[in-house]
């Protein structure tokens, strides 16, 4: 009860980010707590429920908690119940004691966000229906996907900037709390390039043994950001590719082994190839938000209408994606440019019957940005033209549930997106 009593201080210290509810000393009274005061992040001292045995404690964290999710203390004495407790829907996170105060407000922070976030997921889904989807599913389009929001970052062409906004979107929605898995499907991989990450582990441990094992062994972790790389074999790349959407090993499957994966993602960002292979094509069938980049240049425009006008299923029905999944990115624009976003959507209504797909951000030109690059430095952490145009993307799809635009505050520290957390300590 004492550490807990040092915990609670510490957390009403920092009321910025995490809300106080309460503080349950015993287990009825949690239960009863739990009942009367929904919270978003539960934080259970395993040494609170340990004369209800292992079952019991895995009952209450199953079944218990209403609305909440778990971030668990386990004594030293039970930190062999991590593997278990952790595999549990409604446990995020499960530390061992003693676990620091900033730590476990970190924890129990981005715990929240990310849950709050997923809560906010409820773009369409994309109907990028090939037949053969059709056949497996016997429906016309994808399943819309809740939970987590499914980013697709591609392009008509190769060059535009897409995978150095899709390093950065995913970099800075883990930043902000919002847990995040960064995806490659281009081979070579060029967001593991840009990462400064070996060529494997990659996708192929998942392809090859396609279970919940075999997807954590496909992971690498820098800074905190989850990545998986894609094969980076071109002929390992093209025997998957044939693989049908509803086969075992396809490269939806591994989408779907991206969001069953536990603690789960809030959002997964995928970096797609600039062409129509499965790679790009099997990705969007489980996107549910499309950013297009392009750059102010009438190559560009030209590009970004024949995409709009492929994913709308103006030229092949098959290919279709609802309009409201669909926005635009305008990429290193400079003060002399007049291609401007207005311009281009002017171009795309006269093909779409009056409809053009809104931009999320116009980033601005930053030959610093390469800098970073060569030395495998995150733009956003060091570019502040760039970093802002960054937070135009992460404002616009999530400003539903923003309490604050995305920055950074004084002293350097990333603000926080959302209000507090509420938390209750048990």
């Amino acid at each position: 009860q004492a550490a807990m009593n040092e915990l609670y201080r510490a957390f009403l210290g920092d009321g910025s980010r995490v809300a106080v509810a309460a503080l349950a000393p015993t287990p009825e009274i949690l239960e009863s707590s739990l009942s009367q005061q929904p919270v978003e992040v539960a934080v259970v001292d395993a040494e609170l429920l340990a004369e209800r045995g292992e079952h019991g404690l895995v009952q209450f964290l199953t079944s218990r908690l209403g609305s909440a999710v778990a971030v668990v203390l386990l004594p030293q004495g039970m930190s062999g119940l991590h593997g278990r407790l952790i595999a549990l829907d409604r446990v995020h996170e499960v530390l061992v004691k003693p676990a620091g105060a900033a730590h476990l407000i970190d924890r129990c922070y981005q715990v929240g966000i990310s849950q709050r976030a997923s809560q906010q997921a409820v773009a369409p889904a994309t109907t990028y229906t090939t037949s053969s989807l059709a056949q497996a599913t016997g429906a016309a389009r994808a399943t819309a996907l809740t939970g987590t929001r499914v980013f697709a970052v591609g392009g008509g062409k190769g060059g535009p900037g897409k995978t150095t906004i899709a390093v950065n979107l995913a970099y800075r929605l883990n930043q902000v709390g919002v847990r995040t898995l960064l995806m490659g499907f281009d081979v070579p991989d060029a967001a593991g390039v840009q990462r400064g990450l070996p060529m494997s582990p990659n996708a192929l441990n998942w392809f090859r043994r396609p279970t919940r094992e075999g997807f954590a062994a496909s992971l690498q972790n820098k800074d905190g950001l989850d990545v998986c790389l894609s094969p980076n074999d071109k002929l390992e790349a093209s025997r998957v590719g044939v693989r049908k959407p509803n086969e075992d090993g396809s490269i939806v499957g591994l989408i779907e082994a991206a969001r069953d994966h536990h603690p789960p993602y809030a959002a997964i960002v995928m970096d797609l190839p600039p062409t129509e292979s499965e790679w790009s094509v099997q990705p969007l069938l489980r996107a549910n938000t499309v950013l297009l980049v392009c750059e102010p240049d009438w190559a560009s425009q030209v590009n970004l209408i024949a995409s709009v006008r492929l994913l709308t299923g103006v030229l092949d029905p098959r290919y279709q994606v609802p309009r409201d999944a669909i926005h635009a990115v305008l990429n290193r624009v400079e003060e002399e440019d007049t291609m401007t976003p207005g311009r281009m959507q002017a171009a795309i209504r006269e093909q779409l019957d009056g409809w053009a797909p809104p931009f999320a951000a116009v980033i601005p030109a930053d030959p610093g940005v390469r800098a970073c690059q060569n030395d495998f430095v995150v733009p956003v952490t060091r570019r502040q033209e760039f970093a802002q145009g960054i937070d135009q993307v992460v404002d616009f799809c999530y400003r539903e549930a923003l309490g604050a635009p995305a920055g950074r505050a004084a002293g350097g520290r990333v603000k926080s997106l959302f209000g507090g957390i509420k938390v209750r300590f048990t």
